[in-house]
């Protein structure tokens, strides 16, 4: 595929990850709720951009890093992107979504980015992320990472 569908460009600045608290029924998604002028109020996954000279999971890292104060140890693909138009730059936005784990819930520490969090079960966070691909993906990682343990050729260095 190339950097154009059709005569809109594809472009991929930004990363997103899903941070699981425990295990099995017990398990919970952290949402986050958005801050400022870019879709202020909005719930959804941690998100950031890459940075120059970064690659995505470098940035993800670091984004969840910031964003929430929780260091990603495992961290996996989902296979997801979050895909979107942006109006202003004429653009279809690809986004990886990418997956890690915590053993249970910890406190958050929210940079000036995010407003609020919660630490959602699956149905909760169906009803509270803004996102339809968020919340598309929500249901297709809790499949693959909560229902069963992740393929191992999803682990990323």
């Amino acid at each position: 595929m190339g950097n154009r569908y059709g005569d809109v460009p594809l472009r991929c600045r930004a990363v997103a990850a899903a941070i699981i608290a425990g295990t099995g029924p017990a398990a919970k998604i952290l949402a986050l709720r958005r801050a400022g002028e870019v879709a202020g109020g909005a719930w959804g996954f941690v998100t950031g951009s890459i940075e120059p000279g970064e690659t995505a999971t470098e940035a993800v890292r670091r984004e969840i890093a910031e964003e929430t104060g929780i260091r990603a140890a495992a961290l996996y693909t989902s296979g997801l992107t979050e895909t979107f138009y942006f109006a202003p730059d004429n653009v279809v936005e690809l986004m990886p979504i990418f997956v890690t784990f915590v053993a249970q819930e910890v406190p958050v520490v929210l940079d000036h980015g995010s407003d609020a969090f919660e630490w959602c079960t699956r149905e909760r966070a169906l009803s509270l992320f803004s996102f339809a691909g968020q919340r598309r993906a929500v249901s297709d990682i809790w499949h693959d990472f909560v229902e069963r343990p992740p393929a191992p050729f999803r682990a990323v260095p």
